[in-house]
């Protein structure tokens, strides 16, 4: 697994109500920062028309389940052919 060291100045009022001075909120805060752009991206990606959920899921390292669920609680309702009915029933 490769690192990347990014630095950057956060406003503090972000962190009203959260102890900054904790590293692993900090670790929290990007992971989940990440996933949400992680499943943003692969929801625009299958909008347009990209790939089925679990080609776009693949592509960014998502669960296809995890995305399925993600669509619709943004109101995206997945197109499901006789194929994929199946392969969801086996999960």
């Amino acid at each position: 697994m490769t690192e990347k060291t990014v630095t950057f100045t956060v406003p503090q009022q972000w962190f009203t109500g959260l102890e900054p001075t904790q590293g692993t909120l900090i670790e929290e805060i990007i992971r989940l920062g990440l996933q949400q752009l992680k499943f943003r991206r692969a929801l625009d990606l299958y909008r347009s028309g990209a790939g089925s959920l679990g080609y776009v899921a693949e592509q960014m390292g998502l669960s296809k389940r995890d995305l399925i669920c993600e669509a619709r609680a943004h109101g995206l309702v997945p197109l499901f052919d006789e194929q994929m009915v199946g392969e969801e029933l086996r999960l």
